[in-house]
């Protein structure tokens, strides 16, 4: 009786530090844009801003076989958020507030390009931002102009694929960066930019200027972007698969 009792105890206190983990970590976006069409917009995203270019999904530069988001069918030098210069393309939801989000991504040629984020409209939101020369990378906010809120450096050169991530916690944000091929875990990359801002709380995640995308997951936790691949690889499970596999 005793042992039956004591069973039934931590079968209850299992369940329940499950039910708990579960209910506080989720995916909360994830594309690998496989499911597109080559030369359309992609499906799970939508114009924030309305400029004279269009996001369309191509073949990756890189490997034929594989779908990549292109993220402005113009040059890099007319893709930009200034005056009549690019659309921005953003996904997710107004109400995201903090998360971790890691991406694939390739620069065309050296230019200023990057991705947005906290994105309320076209006049409100963060910009992480590479600069020209390979090293200068910079957190921009949208209002009345462009204010510097967070100034870094890292290497970096055009039509290399590299992995992104980009953490948001209240209001201080953390950006990374490496080679997608180098296996070194982001805790012990050093930042490439920090800030600190608390204009805007909450809003979507989307792109700026030209910059080739791929293999985006957004998620609560780093804990919710373990993979069962590799980075460059796609992944055609669904989630509940995953934390089945784990």
């Amino acid at each position: 009786m005793r042992f039956t009792m004591l069973f039934i105890l931590c079968t209850v206190v299992v369940l329940t530090l499950f039910a708990s983990m579960s209910a506080s970590a989720e995916l909360l976006f994830h594309d690998d844009f496989e499911k597109d069409t080559i030369d359309q917009e992609p499906k799970k995203w939508e114009i924030g801003f309305a400029g004279k270019t269009k996001a369309i999904v191509v073949a990756d530069p890189k490997d034929a076989g594989n779908k990549v988001l292109k993220t402005s069918n113009n040059p890099s030098n007319d893709s930009r958020h200034d005056g009549p210069g690019g659309s921005i393309y953003v996904c997710g939801d107004a109400d995201w507030d903090d998360y971790i989000a890691e991406w694939d991504m390739m620069f065309p040629d050296d230019f200023y390009m990057g991705v947005v984020f906290r994105f309320q409209d076209g006049e409100k939101f963060y910009l992480s931002d590479r600069r020209q020369g390979g090293k200068i990378y910079r957190f921009y906010k949208r209002k009345n102009g462009w204010p510097l809120i967070g100034d870094g450096s890292v290497d970096n050169k055009p039509q290399v694929w590299y992995r992104a991530q980009l953490t948001l916690d209240g209001d201080s944000f953390t950006f990374k960066l490496k080679e997608r091929d180098d296996k070194t875990p982001f805790k012990n990359v050093d930042p490439a930019t920090e800030a600190k801002d608390g204009d805007y709380k909450t809003g979507k995640f989307g792109n700026y200027g030209l910059v080739y995308i791929d293999n985006l997951f957004i998620g609560d936790s780093v804990e919710d972007l373990v993979l069962p691949v590799e980075p460059q690889d796609k992944l055609s499970t669904s989630w509940g698969s995953i934390k089945a596999a784990y």
